[in-house]
């Protein structure tokens, strides 16, 4: 009798689990042996020559996403690859943050072009390493996070390169929750987490799962936005949980507004005018997504006077083929008819192109 209980249980335990498959699902899926070896040793030799490595895995993070993305991250649609040894075709082989290929020092080694990230290139050569990143707070001097590029010192714990940004330590993490936001328990939004997005230190939104490999109107990642609280406290704006706010965690500089209200850098986290030519970008465009003031959903629209402008507006996290890391060919963005209607600047500037 005591054994059919046990039996019972099990049964019932099994078919709760089988209902609630977002509750359980690993961010990382398949076989444990595509990513992790326990001794770094195989057949009398080393898997990787230039291992160990942290948490047991059989590269480091380029090493696990190098390579051409086919399908969605791979042909089985479940690495995404965020660098390519041969020139990617932007905007059809490339994902959400672009690729690392045009900053890489075996690939397009271009500093202005991608993240200098350690691993896969060296430090910008047209930034002093005592300057940081273009746009550091002033007072993040000597930080933790100076540069991407070189082995991260001052609290090793927080991951250096790839790791600056994401926390591999979280890929676990569910990946989904029954909201279907990315948030704290899901190890945030693409694991990045940070001390300048607010309270809960990371990214909120909605993850698309080819990471963007597809994209529409209707397929695309969904962004939070916080127009509300862009605020500075002791020099720190508290924007919340949001993409901007992780971003000024390097780059506060740009986020600011002179002393008559007029701004001297484009605006993030503020809100797209309901009036003259933006109230025409209603139509959501991944070339130029926005952030909302809440997530509930992928939508196809985009709502002035509510949705908001940020960094990634403009900008790849990853690398582009473009200087600064745009989205889009700002040399050839001619106002008047200069022949990229509708796109790039155009998206939000509407009549512009005229």
């Amino acid at each position: 009798m005591r054994q059919l209980k046990r039996v019972f249980l099990l049964l019932i335990c099994m078919g709760i689990i089988s209902f609630l498959p977002n509750l359980v699902r690993a961010a990382v899926n398949g076989p444990c042996v595509n990513c992790h070896i326990m001794h770094n040793s195989q057949n009398g030799g080393d898997v990787d020559a230039g291992g160990p490595y942290g948490h047991l895995t059989k590269g480091n993070c380029i090493g696990c996403h190098t390579g051409t993305n086919s399908g969605g991250g791979t042909s089985t649609g479940t690495i995404p690859y965020v660098y390519s040894t041969t020139e990617p075709e932007y905007g059809t082989t490339t994902l959400a943050g672009g690729n690392f290929y045009w900053v890489a020092d075996n690939g397009g080694n271009n500093d202005t072009k991608g993240h200098n990230v350690l691993g896969l290139s060296g430090q910008d050569q047209e930034i002093l390493d005592s300057e940081g990143a273009p746009g550091v707070w002033a007072n993040c001097a000597e930080s933790c996070h100076m540069t991407l590029a070189a082995e991260q010192t001052v609290y090793p714990e927080l991951g250096s390169g790839c790791e600056g940004c994401h926390l591999a330590v979280k890929h676990h993490k569910s990946g989904s929750t029954t909201e279907g936001i990315a948030d704290e328990e899901d190890g945030w939004f693409r694991f990045c987490s940070g001390h300048m997005s607010g309270g809960g230190h990371g990214v909120e939104g909605i993850e698309d799962d080819d990471w963007q490999y597809e994209t529409a109107s209707d397929n695309h990642n969904e962004y939070l936005g916080n127009a509300v609280n862009a605020t500075t406290t002791a020099g720190f704006y508290n924007l919340g949980n949001t993409m901007t706010a992780y971003c000024c965690g390097c780059h506060g500089g740009f986020h600011v507004q002179d002393d008559s209200g007029s701004w001297i850098r484009h605006p993030s986290d503020a809100i797209i005018p309901d009036s003259g030519e933006y109230a025409a970008y209603t139509t959501y465009s991944p070339e130029a997504p926005v952030a909302r003031p809440s997530l509930t959903t992928v939508s196809s629209t985009v709502t002035p006077g509510t949705d908001m402008v940020m960094c990634l507006s403009c900008h790849r996290a990853h690398g582009s083929p473009y200087d600064d890391m745009l989205r889009w060919d700002y040399d050839g963005q001619v106002a008047g008819g200069g022949g990229d209607d509708g796109t790039g600047c155009f998206t939000c500037h509407t009549t512009k192109d005229d």
